[in-house]
């Protein structure tokens, strides 16, 4: 297990105009090398308004799984031209989540160093819906 830092920068657009929201974190965080993937785990702060959570990252090539277990529990997944269904379950209550993966794309060295970006919708309930971007660098 290797302790890292990075950085994760999510972009979303928040309304017809192309206003965006962007959150920034930096953080520590552990990686470990699996055979064909690797996991990097990571505490929330208050930054994203998830203090308390735990983040599990398990990156492959070709997708991402996002584990969150704490004051919210969620599990994301991206694989490009894919949609997932997630449960996103808050303090505040529970939400139905699609998640479709217009483009993933994973610039990882064998040392897990690098940067992955990610583009994606997200279907709120069946209705409302947003773009989001995830940029992830660890370094």
């Amino acid at each position: 297990m290797n302790n890292i830092k990075m950085k994760i920068t999510t972009v979303q657009t928040v309304d017809d105009a192309g206003n965006e929201d962007i959150i920034e974190l930096v953080t520590e965080a552990s990686m470990e090398h699996e055979h064909d993937y690797i996991i990097v785990n990571y505490d929330e702060s208050d930054i994203t308004e998830s203090k308390g959570t735990r983040t599990r990252l398990k990156i492959y090539k070709d997708r991402l799984i996002v584990t969150k277990v704490g004051t919210l529990s969620s599990r994301m997944e991206f694989e490009e031209n894919k949609s997932y269904s997630n449960l996103y379950t808050t303090p505040y209550g529970n939400f139905d989540l699609n998640f479709n993966t217009i483009a993933y794309k994973n610039g990882l060295d064998e040392h897990g160093k690098g940067t992955i970006s990610i583009e994606y919708r997200i279907i709120f309930s069946g209705s409302e819906e947003s773009y989001n971007k995830m940029i992830i660098d660890i370094f």
